[in-house]
């Protein structure tokens, strides 16, 4: 079967390899150079989706995977879905879940799902009339899509004013108006919790946790994610039972009963806090990056089967997949100013070296006269199976050790 995966990252391009592994045609549009250069052909400068419908028709692909929730948002997945194409990813309302932080809280309430306590605020007013009310550290979050990066936690009063102020006044986040929840802010350790979803049915991966901050020791502001562990090493039977229960069921139980279709993939945000009790953080509806990275490199299965009986809504009759019992890291090299002013244009060396128990997703490249240089925030990121994290770590950051560009950095605490 030929597969259309949408998107350019690092994400993209491991689900394009994991596919390949398996036999399976792949494309990626638009990919980057290092994709193209892989062997995943593009579909060039296209943007629309019925252009791209056009030529994936022509190509007899069957099955089109959306990566980026901008794409979701645009309802790209009911534009192909409607033109025949089998679809993983949710149309525009469903992705909701992900795109309106707002909405997204809300549903978790109508569904009794656990979550921090939380107010909205539409304009700079109402939020500084409240100011003297917050606890800190408090969670602020943008009610749209900022790439990650529209989520902070303040610690004090002053950094509550400058987020709302970045938000109102210098509208950093996009023009007026917008909307800011403001969250309770719950102590723990992360999960993410990712599976295939119908709508009837949910098919858990494996567990992972990713790392949010661009420093060490969760230092500095949040990025679309620095790196990843899987399996996650907080999750335990008893928790995921708990999760299944309290998370998973009510969140099927209010899909259907508000006969919100979903066919995708949903991934839960969690944060179990010191009572070992699981509080849902947020929802995304799409392959999270730089979490399936880890993920993949772990899966020993087809990913194909899953993925088609998400799109036809079968997923019930899904085989169970099959996880590699290694751990596995996976650590992303970021550009000079990511997050805030990535510089791009960088020459990349070093990614000739052969390490065949490794693996280098390409994200944020472009191609020169010389090769490829940087042309995103995240760059790219190694990943590396071991029978113990402190394994995984040692050839993961061996291989990115060898790979280099004016500015890069990265986090040196995956997995600890």
């Amino acid at each position: 079967m030929k597969i259309l995966i949408l998107g350019n990252g690092g994400r993209e391009h491991a689900i394009a390899w994991k596919l390949n592994a398996f036999s399976h045609e792949v494309f990626i549009h638009p990919g980057n150079a290092g994709t193209i250069k892989e062997g995943f052909p593009s579909f060039g400068t296209l943007t629309s989706p019925k252009e791209i419908a056009s030529v994936a028709k022509e190509k007899n692909i069957a099955l089109i995977i959306i990566g980026p929730e901008q794409l979701l948002a645009e309802d790209y997945a009911s534009t192909f879905r409607n033109l025949g194409f089998w679809v993983v990813g949710p149309a525009r309302e469903a992705a909701k879940l992900e795109t309106s932080k707002i909405f997204s809280k809300e549903f978790m309430v109508r569904a009794g799902v656990p979550t921090a306590h939380f107010t909205v605020y539409d304009n700079l007013d109402s939020f500084q009339r409240d100011l003297i009310s917050f606890t800190y550290p408090t969670v602020l979050k943008l009610d749209g899509l900022a790439a990650g990066k529209g989520v902070t936690i303040a610690k004090n009063r002053q950094q509550a004013i400058a987020f709302a102020e970045n938000v109102w006044v210098e509208q950093s986040f996009g023009p007026l108006p917008q909307r800011v929840l403001v969250e309770e802010f719950i102590a723990g350790v992360e999960l993410s919790y990712l599976g295939f979803c119908d709508g009837n049915t949910f098919l858990p991966l494996s567990s992972s946790t990713d790392f949010k901050r661009v420093f060490d020791f969760d230092e500095g502001p949040n990025t679309g994610g620095m790196g990843a562990v899987s399996p996650s090493p907080h999750l335990t039977v008893e928790l995921e039972a708990q999760i299944t229960r309290t998370i998973v069921a009510p969140i099927l139980n209010t899909l259907i009963q508000e006969k919100i279709e979903f066919r995708g993939i949903l991934y839960i945000g969690i944060m179990i806090d010191n009572h070992k009790t699981p509080f849902v953080l947020e929802f995304n509806t799409r392959f999270g990056d730089p979490e399936t990275q880890s993920l993949l490199m772990r899966l020993d299965s087809d990913l194909l089967p899953t993925l088609m009986a998400t799109a036809k809504g079968e997923l019930a009759k899904a085989p169970i997949l099959k996880w590699r019992e290694e751990t596995s890291i996976y650590v992303v090299g970021a550009t000079a100013g990511y997050p805030e002013n990535p510089v791009l244009g960088s020459e990349i060396t070093g990614l000739d070296s052969i390490s065949p128990d490794t693996q280098v997703f390409l994200g944020g490249v472009a191609a020169s006269s010389h090769g490829l240089v940087t042309a995103g925030g995240r760059v790219l990121g190694v990943g590396a199976l071991g029978c113990t994290i402190s394994e995984a770590r040692e050839k993961a950051y061996r291989r990115l050790r060898q790979i280099s560009w004016k500015g890069m950095h990265y986090r040196t605490d995956i997995g600890l």
